[in-house]
């Protein structure tokens, strides 16, 4: 990828390279316009688990070191770019696109009802997981607690309580995640759509670098186990949830990232006239 993006880049010439988040293909990005001198913005920068067994840690962190411009997301993660020696002209706090993008995508209530009923589920009687990291994924024992956790956490008497569906565009997901009454996943999307859509979620994973979900109140981590299922259904049936999580204000921002991100750029698109 740093190769042929480099020979993309050399041939294009573009006055600064915008990367986003924390995959390999960001950082691939990143040293690629680094070594040729080409100015690096980095959006949703600042994230950190600091947890280095995590392969988007060590992405994280080498783009850190390369972008040229931050745009944070939250105060913790300017505060996390301060502590690493970013200077603070570098940084600026921007929000998170996911709220504007979660608001452009999220079904009515109605439409999400629809989406839900096509899959055999009713508004608020099902639970909505999504598990894909290589921690879970690749343990079998690991993974097999986690599926007999989440079957338990069936709202229907039916042993047989759990339901796998096909990959869904993204507009499909919002909308069962809208109406759904738990989500359990292992995502950091879903972590910051869970405040945007006011839903509980319980983040199974070892560490997390949205720490700003949990400390909200609307997710929880935990490790594969009966904690799952305990917590699961302890927030299954709490009936005043629903109503608590509507007054939290989101932690990502007030859906103006896209603005000042923009605004960022500018500088460097004026520089090419």
């Amino acid at each position: 990828m740093i190769d042929q993006l480099g020979e993309l880049f050399q041939e294009t010439k573009p006055a600064a390279i915008i990367v986003q988040g924390d995959t390999t293909t960001v950082c691939a990005g990143a040293q690629a316009a680094n070594y040729l001198g080409i100015p690096v913005i980095h959006v949703e920068a600042g994230l950190r688990s600091f947890d280095r067994g995590m392969p988007e840690e060590i992405n994280r962190c080498v783009t850190g070191v390369l972008a040229d411009v931050h745009c944070a997301p939250t105060t913790r993660a300017v505060a996390n770019l301060i502590a690493e020696g970013v200077p603070a002209e570098k940084i600026t706090l921007t929000g998170n696109t996911i709220v504007e993008a979660t608001n452009a995508m999220l079904p009515s209530e109605k439409e999400a009802a629809q989406i839900a009923a096509e899959y055999g589920a009713e508004p608020d009687g099902y639970v909505l997981s999504t598990i894909h990291r290589p921690e879970n994924t690749d343990d079998p024992a690991r993974l097999e607690m986690i599926l007999t956790e989440l079957g338990k956490l069936g709202l229907m008497p039916e042993l047989d309580r759990l339901q796998p569906i096909p990959p869904v565009d993204h507009r499909t997901f919002l909308g069962l995640s809208r109406l759904a009454r738990l989500i359990v996943s292992d995502s950091g999307g879903v972590q910051e759509e869970c405040t945007v859509l006011k839903r509980p979620l319980i983040v199974v994973r070892n560490s997390t670098e949205r720490p700003e979900s949990i400390d909200a109140g609307f997710a929880h981590l935990v490790q594969p186990g009966r904690v799952i299922g305990e917590l699961g259904r302890q927030l299954i049936s709490d009936q005043s949830r629903a109503s608590r999580l509507a007054q939290i204000p989101c932690p990502y921002g007030d859906g103006l990232a896209s603005d000042r991100i923009a605004a960022c750029i500018q500088p460097f698109i004026a520089a090419c006239r």
